[in-house]
């Protein structure tokens, strides 16, 4: 008995340092295992791009049968919670200042329930909701609460972009509400004051 008393302090005495650094690791290697788990149950990549009625680089978009929206989403996603934006022109007539609005929501199976909101005054507003469903690389999105003068009534159906590297998902979506923007400038400073 005090042999293996002996045996086992003596083990832990001349591994002990290398234990504790073990130790140290599990938690971290835990996180990470965990993280590449929760990513591949939420399908997290195929969620992750940018979204429209018109993505190129497909050969049989027809088939694809997209709708004729103006809609464009950028979704990133870990773990089954997805971020991101989205613009189209509904968002120019209501807040003008806008070219998109930030998104907010869960993915339970093949559908994700999203919130589209910003910041005025400080203060978080949630503008509408809407639910994507993904079938690939299309993707049906529907009115929920308060949608009603920002998306279709019927659900409508756009496509991913392939990804190309290099290219900037935000070129797409800023500029949408220019011509909004300029308007409303010329409102608020008419020509020849402050000259």
């Amino acid at each position: 008995m005090i042999t293996l008393v002996g045996a086992g302090l003596y083990g832990v005495l001349s591994n002990g340092p290398m234990l504790l650094s073990n130790a140290e690791k599990i938690p971290s290697e835990f996180e990470r295992v965990a993280g590449k788990f929760l990513s591949w149950y939420y399908e997290d990549q195929g969620w992750e791009g940018l979204w429209s009625a018109n993505p190129e680089g497909y050969v049989d978009s027809v088939d694809m049968k997209l709708s004729d929206v103006d809609i464009k989403l950028h979704l990133l996603s870990e773990h089954g919670r997805i971020g991101g934006e989205i613009a189209m022109k509904s968002i120019c007539r209501v807040v003008p200042m806008f070219d998109y609005l930030l998104l907010e929501g869960k993915v339970s199976g093949d559908i994700a329930t999203i919130t589209a909101f910003d910041f005025i005054g400080g203060e978080r507003k949630n503008f509408f909701r809407f639910s994507a469903k993904r079938d690939g690389v299309v993707m049906t999105v529907s009115p929920k609460e308060g949608a009603q003068e920002w998306l279709p009534a019927v659900p409508v159906r756009i496509g991913l972009h392939p990804s190309r590297g290099g290219e900037d998902p935000y070129d797409q979506l800023t500029g949408t509400c220019k011509v909004e923007k300029e308007e409303l400038m010329k409102k608020i400073r008419p020509s020849g004051l402050g000259r």
